[in-house]
This record gives structure tokens, sequence and C-alpha cells, in this order.
């Protein structure tokens, strides 16, 4: 319980400093690289650790229906997955975040049963990378009304790497998921 209120609370505090930081995006001089990639990291950092706190926290997967996780058009998820190289994104992924393996054991264990905690754990997963990306896509138009087009600029691609990557992974893996269940099941 302490632990659950602890992330809670960790949540409200990005959301906050989240606002803090857009309220003052006007008064910024950004006229340094370094400025503006530390300004766009941390809005992305920022808005993609709520709802990361508020999903180790809370089952936030159920506040989208089964139907948006289940994968109606896989040849065309594989087909963007093979453009967008989403592979070499899971290969940076599991030789740097999750070279852990124990780390990668609570979301399969590779047994029958380790199935049902990745499909549970994609779906979280998802969920904490769909809302912030979308947030950070309206914080993008933001930033291009205020007249900052390369905040924006580096803003949308982090976005890009940090979001919109890994949900494309996580739509593969439940994709993949589903194929075997079918095989299984027919």
């Amino acid at each position: 319980m302490i632990k659950k209120s602890l992330l809670i609370l960790a949540s409200v505090f990005l959301i906050w400093q989240s606002f803090q930081l857009l309220n003052i995006l006007n008064e910024l001089v950004l006229n340094s690289w370094w400025k503006i990639v530390l300004i766009a990291f941390l809005i992305n950092l920022f808005i993609t650790g709520v709802f990361a706190f508020l999903g180790f926290a809370l089952p936030t997967q159920k506040l989208i229906t089964n139907t948006y996780y289940r994968i109606k058009h896989p040849m065309k998820l594989q087909k963007t997955y093979n453009i967008l190289k989403v592979d070499v994104f899971k290969k940076v992924l599991l030789a740097t975040f999750w070279r852990n393996k124990n780390q990668r054991k609570k979301y399969f264990n590779g047994k029958l049963e380790g199935v049902l905690v990745l499909e549970r754990q994609s779906k979280k997963s998802e969920f904490g990378h769909l809302l912030p990306f979308i947030i950070i896509t309206a914080v993008v138009v933001y930033l291009i009304v205020l007249g900052l087009i390369t905040l924006a600029t580096v803003t949308f691609i982090i976005n890009i790497v940090f979001n919109f990557y890994p949900i494309l992974l996580q739509r593969h893996h439940r994709m993949r998921i589903q194929l075997l269940r079918k095989r299984m099941y027919d």
C-alpha cells in the first residue's frame, strides 16, 4: 500500500512538474542545442513518467477496452514494424534497459502461463506509452503555436522514440500472442 501511494504521489508530482515546465517555456532562452534537447527530453520524461508511475501502481490498461488491444490487421502491423525497423529498437532495448534477465522474466518466464503475464504487461506498457504519445503530440502543437519550432521538432522526435516505437513493439508482442493462442485453440 505504501509503494502504491508513493508511485501515485510521484505521478502527481510529475503532473505538477509538467505544467510548471510548460508554463515557463515563453520565458526560457533556448539559444543552444543542448538546452533545446534538455527541455524536449524533460517534457517527454515528465509526461511519460506520469503514466509509467500510474501503471506501476494501478491496472491502468483496463481504462481501454480489450477491443482496442486486439490486433485486427496483423499484416499491416508487421509491415509497419519492418519498415520502421522496430526490431532494431527492440535490440537496443535488450542491450541496454532490458539486458537484465531477471527483469525480463517478470514479463515472460518462458512457460505457457507466462504468456498471460506477457499479454497483460504488454497492455500495461502500451497504455503507459499511448496516452503520453497523444498528450506530447498535443504539446508539440502548442509549441508550434508558441513559435518554438525547433523545440517542437526535437520534442516530437523524442516522443516517437520514447512512446511510438514502444507502442508498436507491444502491439507486435500481442500479435504474436494472438497467433499462438489461435494455434493452441484451433
